[in-house]
């Protein structure tokens, strides 16, 4: 406080300017004035999330980090792009120019999706990729399969021997799994040496894992599979509906522009989600549904907006088709019978209907709470119908979000990293099989069925004649994937695995040979985020150890293996940068042809559609058409079983699973950051307290969770946060334990999804 000045900056970073999340003020008066908590609590015991917002406006150093890095030099920054979630917020790496190490990381105002905000794994989860757990060399492992040491390699003696055994296991025996954590280019060259070199469609990502319902019934009733419109619509939507999604915790930058709208210009905001969301504190309505209950509370609010008169009578006559057989089925669904399914009030319904369908435009906004089922895609069309009988597409402030989890998951889909279409959700139609055979010398040798998604991938390695070899880049299917026991018995019948990464993790682990490539801060490329928007990628320090960015270890890989078969693809992949690789997907992709590095480099993000170097980008889709024609679908779903496996008496519990505020996803990179840890060292399973003084557990104390797969220890976390009968543990790995180790294998039929977000499970107490 000495050095504080009590300019307010902080607070009002805090409070009004930035993030309105309201945990420090300014407390007293005169004298005793200072910036504090509420109650003058620690900052850990408050509401702060530790974004460090404050920490960026200070003026004097009165806020500053616990234990900056040394600084040995004068220092350079690189504008870059955060490598977390799927928000895509600028920020500007500071580099010590005598060491090259990242030293600080700080935000981008003039990053048009994060607007100057960070949250706290952007801010202060750089960390990683210098960590000393980072692969520096190529490993190849000596002796017996899996259980064998690993050895030092070089690369002409590592990618040899990768070329002479993938020859082996060309077509249908071969699969690969692109990573959402890499750049679009990195992407777009590994589906290309799939489909060229190895001659399969074998090709997946982790959308698979968590939005592939979202796309599916996008692509069916829309014709494309990305969110419409643009953060900005939040803050200029009338109402937001926040369902099956936490994003103060998972996409804190994105829900700071949602509280703007609803603080700020009062922005109704409805929540939907079993459990009680940060987001709750400024809800008008939380309808509080049982697990796997969505399509018939969405029929319902359909059926309420419909029976009102509170449909778009235009917009469906006009620019729909189905609604005639849609409406017969979401007739069904009063709001008296959905509340009997659903455990939401009758008059809950229809006040959120009426909020929903009455002007100023509203917002649909949602998370793998609505995917992660057997019943995902029918939940995503639920959503969609809404959105249609109530004329909410086409316009600014309107829209459907489908939240997407990693930085580069939407770009891994628009790069063709999918079974089923080639770059720009190009199907394996004649027409574009012709157009991309010809720009790659191999007309009629391009694959034209669909391949296996990453889950039929796994379920295959179990049959003669399934996948038998596997390439793997930065994704970890043997934490990712539901029922690892069984997940990693299937591994284990792989006749070759080859797996490229920054550090070693669980499918690692099992490799025949591991391949270190370079993190995000070591490489040039780009993302894409989930508002559509294409942003740079800069290389900020040199590789680490003997790294080497993605796609030149898979163009490196794909010469060798031409020269050894005597294909005629080598000079496929002579690319001399990153912005070559993109120039060539640009040309082939009508979504992205109007995209350069020059103008990204000059103009910042650009959002597709952009079909010329003229084009400004596209801040919202279907004003006029869509990409299906001039009409969308209504595509009509009953309330199907709630779940695959439902509460018993030996498991009478359901868990549900998500993310942490301090860890992202299975935990490989942010357990590698000191900070995040501290935050977050333990695998926390929230339980209500009813629940856990029925079962005989202890607030703080060790419980163990068994379901009829397998078991974890974590430590119980009594909250009001939990109804009673349900659970909830985070996907992060802790200690050796997991959610995925209870969740169960059963799939929604369309997208193929795991049902991560129901199964039945119990709890006890841990002796000792």
């Amino acid at each position: 406080m000495d050095a504080c000045i009590l300019c307010a900056r902080c607070v009002n970073a805090c409070q009004s300017a930035h993030q309105f999340i309201g945990a420090i003020d300014v407390l007293g008066a005169g004298e005793t004035a200072r910036i504090a908590t509420a109650g003058d609590k620690p900052l850990a015991e408050s509401i702060c999330t530790t974004c460090g917002q404050c920490l960026s406006v200070c003026p004097t150093g009165a806020i500053s980090v616990k234990e900056p890095p040394a600084v040995s030099a004068p220092t350079h920054t690189v504008s870059t792009t955060c490598p977390y979630c799927g928000v895509g917020c600028g920020i500007q790496l500071e580099v010590d120019d005598a060491t090259d190490r990242i030293v600080a990381s700080h935000d981008d105002p003039d990053n048009l999706s994060s607007v100057g905000m960070l949250c706290v794994k952007g801010r202060f989860g750089y960390t990683f990729a210098q960590h000393p757990d980072r692969i520096k060399t190529p490993l190849i492992r000596d002796g017996e399969r899996f259980t064998g040491p690993f050895r030092e390699a070089t690369w002409d003696e590592a990618l040899d021997l990768v070329a002479s055994r993938l020859v082996e296991y060309r077509g249908d025996r071969f699969a690969t799994l692109c990573s959402a954590k890499a750049t679009n280019e990195d992407g777009y060259v590994q589906q290309k040496f799939s489909r060229l070199v190895m001659g399969s469609n074998n090709i997946d990502h982790c959308t698979r894992l968590c939005h592939s319902p979202s796309v599916e019934a996008m692509l069916t009733s829309l014709g494309s599979g990305a969110t419409s419109n643009s953060y900005t619509d939040y803050e200029g939507a009338g109402c937001l509906v926040v369902i099956g999604c936490d994003p103060t915790s998972n996409h804190p930058v994105a829900a700071s522009r949602m509280r703007r709208a609803i603080v700020e210009r009062g922005a109704k905001l409805i929540v939907i989600n079993p459990r009680r969301i940060d987001m709750c504190d400024y809800a008008d309505l939380w309808l509080r549904a049982y697990p796997g209950t969505d399509v018939a509370l969405l029929n319902a609010m359909a059926q309420v907006i419909v029976d009102e008169g509170l449909a778009a009578a235009d917009f469906v006559n006009n620019r729909t088709e189905g609604y005639d057989d849609w409406l017969a089925v979401a007739n069904q669904y009063t709001p008296e019978r959905a509340a009997a399914i659903t455990g939401v009030a009758a008059d809950d319904i229809r006040a959120a209907a009426r909020i929903f369908a009455r002007p100023p435009v509203p917002r649909l906004i949602w998370g793998m709470g609505i995917t992660q089922h057997t019943n995902g895609t029918a939940n995503a069309h639920g959503l969609l119908n809404l959105a249609l009988v109530a004329g909410q597409l086409g316009r600014r402030g309107s829209g459907i979000s489908p939240l997407r989890g990693q930085n580069n998951v939407q770009g891994c889909g628009d790069a063709g990293c999918l079974p089923n279409s080639l770059p720009g959700y190009q199907g394996l139609r004649p027409d574009t099989l012709v157009r991309f055979g010809d720009a790659w010398g191999a007309n009629g040798r391009i694959p034209d069925t669909a391949g296996l998604v990453v889950t039929d991938m796994v379920e295959s390695m179990g049959r003669p004649d399934g996948v038998r070899a596997m390439y793997i880049t930065g994704e970890n299917p043997l934490l990712s994937e539901p029922d690892l026991n069984r997940a990693d018995e299937l591994f284990r019948r792989l006749e070759f695995l080859v797996v490229q990464d920054i550090f070693m993790h669980e499918t690692a682990e099992l490799a025949d040979v591991v391949l270190p490539a370079t993190s995000f801060a070591e490489k040039d490329g780009t993302f894409t985020n989930s508002e559509r928007r294409v942003q740079r990628v800069r290389q900020a320090i040199p590789p680490v150890g003997g790294s080497r960015p993605d796609w030149d270890i898979v163009c490196d890989l794909a010469r060798r293996m031409c020269d050894k078969v005597g294909l005629p693809w080598a000079e496929q992949f002579t690319y001399g940068h990153p912005s070559d690789i993109f120039d060539e997907m640009a040309q082939l992709t009508p979504i992205l042809s109007g995209i350069s590095y020059q103008r990204l480099d000059a103009e910042g993000g650009i959002q597709w559609p952009c079909p010329s170097p003229e084009h400004p980008g596209t801040t919202y889709l279907y004003a006029d058409d869509f990409p299906r024609g001039d009409r969308a679908k209504f595509v009509a779903f009953e309330q199907g079983p709630l779940a695959a496996e439902t509460p018993s008496e030996r498991f009478p519990l359901v868990l549900n699973t998500g993310r942490v505020l301090y860890h992202w996803h299975g935990g490989t990179i942010t357990r590698r950051v000191d900070g995040l840890m501290a935050r977050s060292p333990a695998l926390e399973v929230s339980i209500n307290p009813l629940d856990g003084e029925r079962f005989g557990l202890q607030d703080g104390g060790q419980v163990q969770v068994r379901s009829r797969r397998g078991s974890l220890t974590g430590v119980a976390r009594y909250t009001y946060r939990m109804r009673t009968g349900e659970i909830f543990v985070p996907f992060v790995r802790l200690a050796d334990s997991a959610a995925n180790f209870l969740t169960n294998a059963a799939y929604d039929p369309e997208s193929r999804i795991p049902e991560y977000k129901v199964c039945a499970v119990r709890v006890e107490t841990v002796e000792g």
